[in-house]
């Protein structure tokens, strides 16, 4: 395997590593949401609540937009490996 092999794999790697860690942020982000969520309704803000609610399928349509690039990350460094060999 050449030096520019090792590198992209390493560099597809890494992205992969970024995309879990981004991930994991939104994950929380719901999670916070979800409680401020709580708030409006044990305060009775009800625009709050749809606000909140619309944002946190926002993000869930964007955590399952970013779930799919590791598995496109699998099939570019998958390609390099045969190209190596």
């Amino acid at each position: 395997m050449s030096h520019e092999d090792s590198s992209s794999l390493d560099r597809l790697e890494q992205a992969r590593g970024v995309v879990w860690e981004a991930l994991q942020l939104l994950e929380e982000a719901q999670r916070v949401l979800f409680h401020a969520g709580d708030c409006y309704v044990g305060e009775v803000w009800g625009d709050g609540v749809r606000a909140v609610i619309d944002i946190t399928e926002r993000i869930t349509t964007i955590s399952g937009d970013l779930s799919r690039i590791p598995i496109e990350i699998d099939r570019l460094a998958a390609r390099d490996r045969e190209r190596a060999q």
